[in-house]
């Protein structure tokens, strides 16, 4: 083998070195930056849960308007919550709720005007959530319906 033949191996080498470095590079910052593939529907048929607006309040929504739940989700008036209710009663984070179980848990996340169920306080440690229930986030009032 002459010296340029060497030196092209070499070089093709460094190459693959490179490539595979950055492709180890790209999925590292994939997995960091959260981005997921699509989520798996459920089967045709099978329910989903929901929270549906039964008072508006001031915000801008709509009786009627429906909020799919899974998981954790966040529900206040930041639109970086899982479900943004616009309305100025509402804080920023005002609750979240979580799927425990067979149960939807509620938990106030310091709220200024606070979280109820059925006229109940919600406090920092939780409430469960039932289906039919009414969940009060300030002047906003939504309940829990499987469809």
């Amino acid at each position: 083998m002459s010296g340029s033949d060497e030196l092209l191996v070499l070089r093709l080498g460094l190459i693959a070195v490179i490539f595979v470095f950055a492709l180890a590079v790209a999925v590292s910052l994939r997995s960091s930056l959260g981005v997921r593939e699509p989520a798996q529907r459920g089967a045709p048929g099978q329910k989903a849960w929901r929270l549906v607006v039964l008072v508006p309040g001031d915000g801008g929504l709509v009786r009627g308007a429906r909020f799919s739940l899974a998981g954790m989700m966040v529900l206040g008036r930041d639109s970086r919550a899982g479900i943004v209710l616009p309305d100025a009663s509402v804080s920023a984070s005002h609750a979240s709720v979580e799927r425990v179980g067979g149960e939807w848990r509620v938990v106030d996340l310091g709220s200024t005007n606070g979280t109820f169920i059925d006229g109940r306080r919600v406090g920092d440690s939780g409430a469960f959530l039932r289906m039919g229930q009414r969940l009060a986030l300030g002047s906003v009032v939504l309940q829990l319906e499987l469809e």
